[in-house]
This record gives C-alpha cells, sequence and structure tokens, in this order.
C-alpha cells in the first residue's frame, strides 16, 4: 500500500505541519526564485527527515486503531439520538430507529446541524415530542445524511519503511 504524506518541519522549535494545503503554501514561490543549498541547510535535513518519518508514523499507526477512526461529533447529534431514544415515533420499527440513530450518529455539516437544530429547538414542538421525532426524522431524509461507515484500520508498520522520496529547504526572503 502506497501512501504520500507531506510534513513541513520548521528548523529547531514549532510544530510539524500536516495538512498538504499548509505545506503547499509554505512552498509556494516564483519561477525565478534562486536555488541555493547552504551547507547548514543540507545537513539540517537529515534531522528533518528523521523528525517527519516519525511524525509519520505516529499518524500512520493512530489509524491502525479502529478506535480511532470513530467521527468525533458534536453535542448536537448526542442530544438528538438521546431524544429519539427517549421518543421514539410508535409507527416505526426498531430496525429502522436504529437506522435512523446510524444516520444521526454520523458526522454533519454545518449547514446540516442548523437545519436540524432549527426543527430540534423549535419551541412549538416543545411539547409535542411525537411530532418532533417525527420532523427531526423527516429532516435526516431530506437532507441525505447516510450512516458513517469508517474506513478498515491499517496494518501496523515500523518507521524503517517510510521512505524519503523528495525533499525541499526553504529559506526566508532577504
Amino acid at each position: 500500500m502506497t501512501r504520500y504524506f507531506l510534513r513541513f518541519v520548521p528548523l529547531g522549535e514549532g510544530a510539524i505541519s500536516r495538512e498538504e494545503g499548509t505545506c503547499l503554501r509554505l512552498i509556494q514561490c516564483e519561477e525565478e526564485t534562486p536555488r541555493v543549498l547552504p551547507d547548514a541547510m543540507r545537513l539540517a535535513a537529515y534531522d528533518a527527515w528523521q523528525k517527519a518519518r516519525q511524525d509519520i508514523w505516529q499518524e500512520w499507526m493512530e489509524q491502525t486503531d479502529p478506535a480511532n477512526l470513530q467521527p468525533r461529533l458534536r453535542p448536537l447529534n448526542h442530544r438528538v439520538a438521546e431524544f429519539l431514544r427517549k421518543h421514539p415515533p410508535t409507527d416505526i420499527s426498531q430496525h429502522e430507529l436504529d437506522e435512523v440513530l446510524r444516520r444521526v450518529l454520523s458526522p454533519w455539516s454545518y449547514a446540516m446541524e442548523r437545519e436540524i437544530r432549527d426543527v430540534f429547538e423549535n419551541p412549538e414542538l416543545e411539547d409535542q415530542s411525537l411530532e418532533k421525532a417525527h420532523q427531526i426524522i423527516d429532516t435526516i431524509a431530506e437532507l441525505g445524511i447516510e450512516p458513517f461507515e469508517a474506513p478498515p484500520p491499517l496494518p501496523p508498520i515500523s518507521p524503517e519503511e517510510i521512505h524519503l522520496v523528495c525533499w525541499m529547504g526553504l529559506t526566508a526572503r532577504e
């Protein structure tokens, strides 16, 4: 299995950047930017590579544990699920309710969350639990929210299985 990772390792102190867009923005330059490789930078590349390799290995190993592959849910997801468990519509089966709960306990975009929150916190539905449950279920269906399917965990690897493909050193503009 081949995967490619970008890392920006600052010289000295500072956090390693993992996010691809950040790494690419940091190396952005003009075509006519002069290319230089001072000895200090060339030698620092070895230490930077070891830091990058360790960081990549840690990220990979996090993804070998199925518990780390579960979505991070916001409090509203849990509150809606708890409400539906306490006030299940009487006209749907337990299987259908379980399917709805799987959709509730999946990540939502902010726009989806806003629409569900509008129904969940609607003061007109405060004393109408059955109607509120139906409207929540209908909103989830209208939004096309699907149950979360965790990716399969990665197989464990050793740091020695991580290879450097390319590196670049950057200096500040003068």
